[in-house]
């Protein structure tokens, strides 16, 4: 542009030198001054049409920069779009993806379990047949590994929870001592089978009344102490809880598990609490495991808002330990427990950790304790005490050769001091010499047992009245020890009347279910019992009123009054009439991982899962009954009341059988494509030999009564009353499951689910299929009978 402008300047000059030079004289100034303006406007003209020239480019590069600049934007709009839409997708499927996985998971635990309800009772009844000793090793190698599965589908479950966020802690108030001495009875079995010592050092600063999830602390601990006692050939496992701090609101506790096993390498330590992880793969080889409790135990302890870590070398041992806050039971104030009167305890026991637990109870209890490691330094304590002892407490597991001498001393100190004589004993019985004059009490002995015991100061017997009766404990599962033993004080107020006792083979079977009820009979019959019958809660709480039954079999779900709220409202009673717990087991067909602990929260005792196998009620009743008289059979088995004392027992020599949560599930294949047979005759010929020729009597109950929860369904089903569908799915999918009509309990299943869950989409189709299944059942239980009563002919 400054080019053409200089051009066009130059040639106005060279033709205003051409007017010029034409121009005469007079009128050349003139000329020259009018072509020197037409130069200069000529020029300001260009320069203007050169500035225009340059704006007009600017706005047409910024109107190119801005179309794209709208469509990048666009572009990137349509992109944040396509984005959205694909996170949207991928969180629907990842939701869909959990929703699925859980539902697989759950499915196939009972898949699971359902092939192991024929295992384990077949396993059960084989072992008790007479096979050689290595066909007897055979079965018990298959009976531990059936159990085994059934932990680790277990584990799988509860992780699943955990990574769906499905798993929610519950807030309740407990006692910190009990979860602890609950978790070491569990485990003392594990420990002593493997011949470790196991102990528990709890600090004395440790606030008891807490509130928080015991049955998620107690999982933790179960989980590590186990892993402890599985790494450690030899030496102790020790859980040790102390405290570190406290707000306006919470206690800050940290737990340890101590252990002398094979350490971690610090390499390993980072992968330990990694999913599916062990230290590597040799662990697994040796020690077997899914790698998934520390994980569970990790997110478990991260929900509670602590933390989880290990300390280790391989080795020397490891320690694991977490810390967790909990908050302050309500009312929470210093006030130590004291022992009433003035007690002088001498402890006798060479173990460390048993000595430094019970002095560490004693001390806060204020009571005079010494201590001495043997029976000779307790004689010697015996023989220059001028005031003497109101007890000793001996371990009497680790004093067997010098157990008769002390006994002998303490006999000759009662004489004179009034002394009482506790043994702590273990697995091996006492003998009937050393029991004569004295109380026994387990090692590992809930604390207001020993409490109770010390509390109770005995006189000399010239100068009181005789002293209070004291029983020995039953050695049996850990439920049995938190119940406080039973103790005569002189000068107590009378007891308020009590119920009538029964014989000791008497129980109380609450069922509704005709067909449950008549299996359950059989059993009981079969182990020698027999058994009244409640077919609600309000006619049980009615009969446990008027009769003291040693135990009872409560049923969950009944109309009227179930057996949840029933065993409450009995818990009640008994503490406001101050009678002595009696033991209520539950039976129920719900298994799910909730369902236990529900019962228990309830107030009941034990848990049994149907279809209970009548070992599993054998092993049942032997824990929670004590052995009876079979010349008499008319000893009462558990005392009620105040006064009453615990009926004396044989430590059972057995090791408890542990119960595991069965279910009878529907089977892999739909239930009406007829890939699962109608009839399972497996589980009709182990309900033989229990119940011998009653089983057919049993067959025709169920026969007579599954219509009429059939009838029930399809009436709920056109409301829909969901409720109502779950109740009569709920007893028929038990008593179809006891009959072996695995594919009706199946079907009746998956409505109980489905109501409960509120998700029943097409009640009637649902009822329509267990209405075909219960068709194809009816036929083979009608072929069955037939054979059975060809089998009767033919004898």
């Amino acid at each position: 542009m400054s080019g053409l402008a200089a051009a066009a300047a130059a040639v106005v000059l060279v033709a205003l030198w051409l007017d010029l030079s034409m121009v005469p004289g007079p009128w050349l100034l003139v000329a020259f001054s009018s072509g020197v303006a037409t130069l200069l406007a000529t020029v300001a003209t260009l320069v203007v049409l050169h500035g225009v020239a340059r704006h007009a480019e600017a706005a047409e590069a910024r109107a190119a920069i801005a179309e794209s600049e709208r469509q990048m934007t666009q572009r990137e709009v349509e992109r944040l779009g396509r984005m959205e839409t694909e996170i949207t997708q991928a969180r629907q499927a990842a939701e869909s993806a959990v929703l699925a996985k859980g539902e697989f998971l759950a499915t196939m635990s009972h898949e699971i379990r359902t092939p192991l309800n024929g295992i384990v009772p077949m396993l059960d009844l084989l072992a008790r047949s007479a096979l050689a000793p290595d066909q007897r090793q055979l079965v018990e190698a298959a009976a531990s590994s059936s159990q085994a599965l059934l932990r680790i589908v277990d584990d799988i479950l509860d992780y699943s929870k955990l990574e769906a966020n499905k798993l929610e802690l519950e807030t309740t108030a407990f006692n910190l001592r009990d979860v602890l001495e609950q978790v070491m009875h569990l485990m003392q079995r594990p420990a002593e089978n493997r011949g470790l010592h196991l102990g528990l050092q709890l600090d004395p600063t440790v606030r008891l009344s807490v509130r928080g999830d015991p049955l998620r602390l107690r999982q933790v601990l179960t989980n590590l102490i186990g892993n402890a006692i599985k790494f450690t050939e030899r030496g102790s496992v020790t859980l040790v809880a102390r405290r570190l701090g406290e707000t306006s609101a919470q206690h800050l506790l940290r737990f340890e598990v101590r252990d002398t096993g094979i350490g971690i390498d610090a390499d390993a330590q980072a992968r330990l609490f990694q999913s599916f992880s062990q230290a590597d793969a040799s662990t697994t080889r040796l020690f077997g495991g899914t790698g998934l409790g520390l994980a569970i135990c990790k997110r478990i302890v991260e929900l509670m808002g602590g933390r989880i870590a290990v300390v280790s070398e391989a080795g020397r041992g490891s320690t694991f330990w977490f810390e967790i806050p909990l908050l302050k039971a309500l009312g929470d104030l210093p006030t130590p427990d004291t022992v009433p009167g003035q007690a002088r305890v001498l402890l006798v026991t060479p173990d460390p950790l048993l000595r430094s637990r019970l002095s560490s109870l004693m001390t806060q209890w204020s009571v005079s304790l010494q201590c001495v490691e043997n029976t000779q330094e307790a004689l010697e304590r015996l023989r220059s005490s001028s005031a003497g002892f109101t007890t000793v407490v001996a371990d009497i597991s680790r004093l067997r050769s010098s157990a008769r001498a002390l006994h002998r001393a303490v006999g000759r100190a009662t004489s004179e001091f009034g002394t009482q004589l506790v043994w702590l004993y273990g697995d091996e019985p006492v003998p009937d010499e050393q029991r004569a004059g004295a109380t026994l009490l387990p090692r590992l002995a809930h604390e207001s047992d020993l409490r109770a015991l010390l509390s109770v100061v005995p006189r000399a017997p010239d100068t009181a009245r005789p002293g209070p009766t004291v029983q020995p404990l039953p050695l049996s599962e850990p439920e049995q020890f938190f119940t406080s033993p039973s103790v005569t004080v002189p000068g107590a107020e009378p007891p308020p009347a009590q119920p009538a006792a029964v014989d000791g083979r008497r129980l109380l079977l609450v069922e509704d279910n005709p067909v449950n009820l008549a299996v359950a009979e059989k059993m009981l019959e079969s182990l020698g019992f027999t058994a009244d019958h409640a077919g609600n809660g309000v006619v049980a709480l009615e009969k446990m009123g008027r009769t003291r039954y040693p135990l009872v079999l409560m049923d969950c779900q009944m109309p009227l009054l179930d057996g949840y709220t029933a065993t409450r409202r009995w818990r009640e009673r008994e503490a406001e009439r101050g009678q002595a717990r009696l033991p209520i087991v539950a039976m129920t067909a719900n298994a799910m991982a909730g369902d236990r602990q529900r019962c228990l929260d309830a107030g009941m005792d034990d848990y049994l899962s149907k279809p209970v196998s009548r070992t599993q009620l054998e092993k049942c009743l032997h824990r929670w009954l004590p052995p009876l008289d079979d010349g008499t059979g008319a000893q009462a088995s558990v005392a009620t009341g105040p006064t009453a004392a615990v009926p004396v027992v044989q430590p059972a020599p057995a090791e408890p059988w542990p119960f595991v949560e069965e279910t009878m599930p529907p089977p892999g294949a739909s239930a009406i494509d007829g890939a699962v047979a109608a009839l399972d005759t497996s589980v009709l010929d182990e309900l033989a030999e229990v119940t011998g020729p009653g089983l057919a009597s049993i067959i025709q109950v169920f026969l007579e009564d599954a219509p009429r929860l059939i009838r029930e369904l399809e009436t709920a089903s056109t409301v829909p009353d969901l409720d109502a569908m779950r109740a009569a799915a709920h007893s028929l999918k038990s008593s179809s499951a006891n009959m072996g009509a695995l594919a009706l309990s199946a079907a009746a299943r998956r409505i109980e689910l489905g109501a409960r869950e509120q998700r029943l989409d097409r009640p009637a189709v649902a009822v329509a299929l267990v209405i075909a299944e219960f068709a194809r059942a009816r036929v083979a239980l009608q072929g069955y009978l037939v054979r059975l009563q060809d089998a009767g002919a033919a004898t």
